[in-house]
């Protein structure tokens, strides 16, 4: 069967459908704790705009955009911007996952956790978000809890501190969590948005005995790849500061002694967390942070078709994936679990649909 996509139009707040529009050029990505992109294009040269509802339904920061593949949804966010050039008479949307909403969000109250398990903070948080007038845009928040407590958390009314900042930095922690809003059909056929929690990670973890962990392999499946070691992002000494200010201001560090002992050279970070006053909860922060950037990152890219074995559609970001590759840059071959972090969705409507699978390494 062919693959048939169709891209459904909505209003931000009440998630009604306002337009189906035929949409061309398309390309979406899933990004694991952060927001995905949208763009895509509709020549307007011979369209009726107004019975396809083009410009009500295209609103920027008003509308909303869901992508259908063969009847299932599998990408959700808000249109940010609208772009029309005259020469080709083309009108192309630009859009990200619904987490954008929690970046145009300040935390306008003051909120207090004593003792409170991460994920209700974060369940709390997007609550708070969505109940005051016209803040609510549906995303609904479920009840998962990690058994990591906060010791004492506060973000003030007066640092007008982004949710979506709030939440990335406590999943940043050294025993933080995964989160990830997706979209789906409801039984009457409404899209829905429901926010996802996981600890210690969201996502399916590799075992050599499941036959479901997807292969990705060279020669085999992987049409090509690039492979990335920045080690400008790497350090193996962090230092973190929290609030307060000159001598009285709370500092946490660590370091990844392994590494300079090793032979590696001493490489530095610092990173300012002013709104945090617990000092446990910052000390975790400078741990997880160093442990994640103590090596150069590595990151893989692969192309994949969508439509041969492991089918897209069967893996999802989160989940371990099993890499094998066997050519010039791995001449004694790798052989490796990897984890996917991003999905880029090219439906190719002149070409080929071709799915580029973004892994990192992983210990776990």
């Amino acid at each position: 069967m062919a693959t048939q996509y169709r891209y459904l139009l909505a209003d931000l707040l009440t998630n009604q459908i306002l337009a189906e529009l035929p949409l061309t050029g398309v390309n979406f990505t899933q990004q694991l704790n952060s927001a995905g992109t949208f763009t895509g294009k509709l020549l307007l040269s011979g369209v009726n705009s107004a019975a396809l509802n083009v410009l009500n339904g295209t609103i920027p920061g008003r509308c909303a955009i869901y992508v259908d593949r063969n009847g299932t949804l599998v990408w959700g966010g808000i249109i940010w911007s609208r772009d029309y050039k005259s020469s080709d008479q083309h009108l192309t949307i630009s859009a990200r996952e619904f987490e954008s909403y929690f970046e145009r969000r300040r935390i306008t109250s003051t909120q207090t956790f004593t003792n409170t398990d991460q994920l209700s903070i974060v369940q709390q948080l997007v609550t708070a978000a969505q109940a005051v007038p016209f803040g609510n845009i549906g995303i609904a928040v479920g009840t998962e809890t990690s058994g990591v407590l906060v010791g004492s958390q506060t973000y003030y009314s007066y640092e007008l501190k982004t949710y979506f900042t709030a939440i990335q930095d406590l999943s940043k922690n050294y025993n933080g969590f995964d989160f990830n809003i997706t979209v789906a059909y409801d039984g009457d056929g409404n899209p829905t948005k429901t926010l996802h929690l996981g600890y210690p990670r969201l996502g399916n973890a590799y075992s050599a005995t499941s036959t479901t962990v997807p292969v990705f392999e060279l020669p085999g499946n992987i049409v090509e790849y690039t492979y990335t070691e920045d080690g400008s992002k790497a350090a193996n000494a962090m230092y973190l500061t929290g609030a307060g200010s000159n001598e009285g201001k709370l500092i946490a560090s660590a370091t990844d002694s392994t590494k300079t002992a090793a032979g590696w050279a001493l490489l530095e970070e610092s990173v300012n967390y002013s709104n945090i006053t617990d000092a446990t909860l910052l000390s975790g922060l400078a741990t997880g942070q160093v442990n994640a950037v103590s090596y150069p990152p590595q990151t893989i890219q692969v192309v994949l078709p969508p439509y041969i074995d492991p089918v897209y559609g069967t893996y999802n970001i989160g989940d371990q994936a099993r890499l094998i590759i066997l050519d010039n840059r791995f001449p004694s071959g790798l052989d490796t679990n990897y984890r996917i972090i991003g999905l880029n969705v090219a439906p190719g409507e002149t070409g080929p649909e071709r799915v580029t699978v973004t892994l990192t390494y992983t210990t776990n």
